[in-house]
């Protein structure tokens, strides 16, 4: 195998495993698309140290996903959910320009790129290149000018921001880095709350269940989180025996 092969599958490699998230006990993902919260993952179905994997769709850099820790108690009901989704909302508009050159950016690298050296089009590898690295300059000055919106700020905005300049492929990540930069927190039985669009009611219920009660077993049965998380689930297990 070439060497300039090598770099092309290099360079989809590493976009794709900058994309991966590592979800420990007590913390789920959301799927956005189009400025909206679509669905709700804890990772796939088994654990590397710990923690579950969790690889996005690599063709959708431009719908980023959000961050969540979900707690024991429900100190601020449904109410306190819808407020968190509101936000969330407000979160994906300031994040949706720096997004769209992003996925600019992972056109460039993770295709163009690619294909240019795997067919020997070093001029169209050099230009795709150097367009990349300045609209990713672009994106992290949009990133740096927004700061306030994002909520992002110091060495988290730094970090992220040389991530990005320094290694291109992450660049066409870069509004998944800022978007899951920022973490919300929601009591568990009020997940529901949040408005998932294009996810049953009771799909929803059994993905939770099923978090809990991963989490409830790595408790000790005299704590009072195992006590907080048997009360969230008879709170699901009764709203699933009530209609939708």
């Amino acid at each position: 195998m070439s060497p300039e092969t090598l770099l092309a599958l290099a360079l989809v490699a590493v976009y794709v495993a900058d994309s991966a998230h590592f979800l420990a006990i007590g913390e789920a993902l959301i799927r956005t698309r189009s400025g909206r919260t679509a669905g709700l993952s804890f990772g796939w179905p088994f654990e590397l140290a710990g923690r579950r994997p969790f690889i996005p769709n690599p063709l959708t850099p431009f719908w980023p996903e959000l961050r969540l820790v979900w707690t024991p108690s429900s100190a601020g009901g449904a109410g306190a959910a819808e407020a968190v989704s509101a936000e969330m909302r407000a979160h994906l508009v300031a994040v949706r320009p720096v997004a769209w050159i992003a996925s600019v950016c992972a056109a460039l690298i993770g295709v163009v790129a690619p294909l240019a050296l795997a067919f020997g089009r070093e001029p169209l590898f050099v230009a795709a290149t150097l367009l990349c690295l300045a609209l990713s300059a672009a994106a992290c000055a949009l990133t740096a000018s927004r700061r306030k919106e994002l909520r992002l700020t110091g060495l988290p905005l730094f970090s992220t921001i040389l991530v990005a300049l320094v290694c291109l492929p992450c660049a066409g990540n870069l509004a998944r880095s800022v978007a899951a930069q920022r973490r919300w927190s929601v009591g568990a039985a009020e997940l529901p709350a949040l408005g998932f669009e294009g996810i049953p009611a009771a799909t929803l219920r059994a993905q939770l269940q099923e978090a809990l009660g991963a989490a409830r077993r790595a408790l000790p049965e005299d704590s009072a989180a195992h006590s907080a998380l048997s009360e969230q689930l008879r709170r699901l297990e009764g709203e699933a025996r009530e209609p939708d």
